[in-house]
């Protein structure tokens, strides 16, 4: 049995027993106080965070922060869920459950404000999309580009930055292909290698084992789509209500998470093993799949190139015709940029 002395007192009775309950109440209760309170002792300011597709690692970067403390040390409550595309994130943050999307696409972003969505772009999330790739069966015929023509393309969710890359891929080349949405990584790997689909895609740093295997080939990456290397595929959002009554909670939260991305890519050892424990891959392919992601295309700010964004969106069955510059105005409410280094 272990006995508890209290200094320069002898073995605790019944009373020091008490005494020293009361001191362990009395702990917990500062240390519950301190999780739910910020610097100087106020109270956290909550803010509700949707990412997309959980694993990428520009879309982990809320996730990471939160898990390292970072948040919590400036003051901030955040609370991230995930969802499967953008779709499903811009309809989270319309249905009212969540303050912030973190990730979707910028097509998808105008086609809802388009249709009458009360959102705000307020910073771009990520440049080109390099971090999607595209595969076939190692044995294959298909070896480039223009062996495309008549083939099916796979792609997650109608609406998506995937589902624009696609799109922007086959009327770069002239393509006549068929885009496909096909899902998950799992179903789309399944109906890729028993040919129900020519293409499939993928994100890193998934399937990047079977690549090493020599399973599949890679056919091209994001960046290889010329016309969308430069532009901003993803955005960050956040509803129309939320800003109004909590304008600086967002830009705390883009601000705090502007240095949490700068540590990481500081770091990039300790950052590679969360991110492998993160997607269940060994260290080696998490390590490869940072290799897609360049620190300057995860830069806040505006949106690049909005024009030739809202053109191939129109292109793209997104949009009906471009958004007039009073609604440009009304929907980018940037908050926050990236310094310069």
């Amino acid at each position: 049995m272990v006995s508890f002395h209290w200094p320069g007192s002898g073995k605790i009775g019944s009373e020091g027993t008490m005494r020293f309950k009361a001191l362990l109440v009395f702990a917990a209760a500062v240390t519950a106080s301190a999780c739910c309170q910020g610097a100087l002792g106020q109270q956290l300011q909550k803010v509700k965070v949707v990412t997309s597709f959980l694993g990428n690692w520009d879309t982990s970067q809320p996730s990471y922060c939160q898990e390292r403390g970072e948040f919590a040390k400036a003051g901030l409550d955040v609370e991230v869920t995930n969802t499967r595309g953008g779709s499903e994130n811009i309809q989270a943050v319309l249905g009212g459950g969540m303050d912030i999307g973190w990730s979707p696409g910028t097509n998808a972003v105008l086609a809802a404000y388009a249709g009458g969505a009360k959102i705000k772009i307020i910073s771009a999330e990520f440049k080109g999309q390099n971090d999607t790739y595209f595969y076939v069966p190692t044995n294959s015929p298909i070896k480039s580009v223009k062996d495309l023509n008549g083939k099916t393309i796979a792609f997650p969710r109608p609406g998506g930055a995937s589902h624009a890359l696609v799109l922007a891929l086959i009327h770069d080349n002239n393509l006549k292909a068929t885009p496909v949405a096909t899902g998950g990584l799992d179903a789309t790997y399944t109906m890729t290698m028993t040919k129900q689909v020519d293409v499939g895609f993928a994100f890193p740093p998934y399937m990047l084992d079977k690549v090493q295997k020599g399973d599949i080939r890679i056919l091209l990456s994001g960046d290889d789509v010329e016309s969308q290397k430069s532009l901003t595929g993803r955005v960050t959002i956040a509803s129309n209500d939320f800003l109004k009554n909590h304008h600086d909670t967002a830009v705390k939260f883009l601000q705090v998470l502007d240095k949490c991305v700068d540590w990481a890519y500081a770091h990039k050892d300790e950052s590679a093993k969360w991110y492998a424990a993160l997607n269940k891959v060994d260290l080696a392919s998490a390590k490869q799949a940072l290799q897609f992601y360049g620190r300057d295309l995860l830069a806040f700010g505006p949106v690049q190139h909005l024009d030739t964004v809202m053109q191939l969106a129109i292109e793209g069955g997104f949009l009906k015709q471009p958004l007039t510059a009073d609604q440009l105005k009304d929907l980018n409410d940037i908050l926050y940029t990236t310094p310069q280094k």
